[in-house]
């Protein structure tokens, strides 16, 4: 599923300027990666690939619901809860690795972005940039 990473890397590198910029994730970006993933599970349904499916919806889910759980106490904003379950959905079940490397990648960039910050850190810190970057390292994407 090549054209799914390439969408989700698209979507990221949106979603961390404009979270960078406005700290802010926008709809139309989570709506937008949402449509692409109904196409591409459309395609893989047609080309007998269906088994898949289930274990995209259920990453996305437990990725929703991981997220949400600090979003609770505010210590995520919605944009990433909602951005943290599409990057579930395009992943899934069957490349559990790279959800789980691109995760580690996520918490210790921001670990060391806050321990350089110290009291002068954020209110609120945008993570999608972490997120893609963390996305594109595990990717091997980085030029």
């Amino acid at each position: 599923m090549f054209a799914g990473k390439i969408i989700l890397g698209v979507l990221l590198l949106g979603a961390a300027g404009t979270d960078l910029k406005s700290r802010r994730i926008p709809n139309f970006l989570i709506l937008g990666g949402l449509g692409c993933f109904a196409i591409l599970a459309a395609v893989l349904f047609v080309e007998g690939e269906a088994a898949l499916l289930p274990g995209c919806l259920g990453a996305g889910m437990l990725a929703f619901f991981i997220h949400f759980i600090p979003y609770r106490f505010r210590c995520l904003g919605a944009g990433d809860v909602k951005l943290a379950a599409l990057i579930g959905f395009f992943l899934g079940w069957k490349h559990w690795l790279d959800f789980l490397g691109m995760y580690c990648g996520v918490l210790l960039a921001a670990s060391v972005v806050l321990l350089f910050l110290g009291k002068k850190r954020p209110r609120a810190l945008p993570l999608a940039p972490f997120m893609a970057a963390a996305y594109f390292l595990w990717q091997g994407f980085v030029i």
